[in-house]
């Protein structure tokens, strides 16, 4: 899922598709990026399934790129960003999305589809699924991505938010606080990442104010990765993700783990649900609306 989503500009790219860009100029003009850039962005989200391209509808572009089911359906994946952008990124740009069928303001919700009860870290266990060992094998290097997105008029996303999920290292480095593996060799051992690069992330993090250093041993001095509420409240949109790579990017295997709701001990299956008329958001039924007031 990440070897998709895990760059800067493709987050940027998949944000401005959710509020109606279809066409290469355009993108290019809001985003600022680099034509060729765009392209091999582009070119990547065509391959992986989240567009597809059409003749355009209009005389000034010669083709379109549209989002497909794949790319819909990471829409509760973007509004869980969003939100969390808006709750815990101080300066965060200001903004809203309305839920048309209500016309209220979105404030996105995960919760159970078999008791709809709400999905928290504390009452979510999990075992390792059919396809763990071919999960662990897949991480690949590859370096850092740098967008810089032009202002634009819809709702921006803040850099905080693109260093957490414009990186294929930075969400499983923070994954790991909710499997309790909080010490750096741990963590090499698990993610298989260098450790030089392990060193940046945390760095970043704790410097976000996602993760604290908390001292575990004194001779010699050890310290281990503990999230703060900033980063636990990043709960649901890794949750959120982890679903949505299982449903289109999952091997034949099946999922690397299976989680299960320890409140009515059903397999777990979130659903985003609108705070006002508790019905789920669906692709299609949200618009960007006024400034943000939550």
């Amino acid at each position: 899922m990440l070897e998709v989503i895990g760059d800067r500009w493709t987050i940027t790219i998949l944000h401005q598709a959710f509020h109606g860009v279809h066409g290469f100029e355009e993108f290019q003009r809001r985003l600022n990026i680099p034509r060729s850039t765009l392209s091999s962005r582009l070119k990547r989200l065509i391959e992986y399934g989240l567009f597809e391209q059409r003749p355009a509808t209009t005389p000034d572009q010669r083709w379109e790129y549209r989002l497909t089911d794949i790319g819909k359906d990471f829409l509760p994946c973007a509004l869980l960003a969003l939100e969390w952008q808006t709750n815990w990124v101080a300066g965060a740009p200001p903004g809203s999305i309305i839920h048309k069928p209500c016309g209220a303001q979105v404030f996105p919700e995960l919760v159970c589809e078999h008791c709809q009860g709400p999905i928290e870290a504390r009452n979510v266990s999990f075992q390792p699924g059919p396809g763990a060992n071919r999960a662990a094998g897949q991480n690949q290097r590859r370096r850092r991505s740098v967008a810089k997105a032009a202002h634009s008029d819809f709702l921006p996303v803040s850099e905080e938010l693109l260093d957490i999920l414009g990186d294929r290292w930075t969400p499983q480095v923070m994954a790991l606080g909710f499997f309790s593996i909080r010490r750096f060799d741990d963590m090499l051992s698990v993610l298989g990442v260098a450790s030089n690069i392990l060193t940046d992330r945390l760095k970043r993090l704790v410097e976000m104010g996602m993760l604290e250093q908390h001292l575990y041993q004194t001779r010699p001095a050890r310290k281990e990765y503990r999230l703060t509420d900033k980063g636990r409240a990043l709960y649901p949109l890794l949750v959120s993700l982890t679903q949505w790579g299982d449903k289109w990017f999952c091997g034949p295997e099946g999922k690397p783990i299976v989680f299960f709701h320890k409140t009515c001990g059903h397999e777990l299956n979130g659903l985003i649900v609108c705070q006002s008329c508790k019905d789920v958001i669906l692709p299609g039924s949200t618009e960007p609306g006024h400034k943000h007031t939550h």
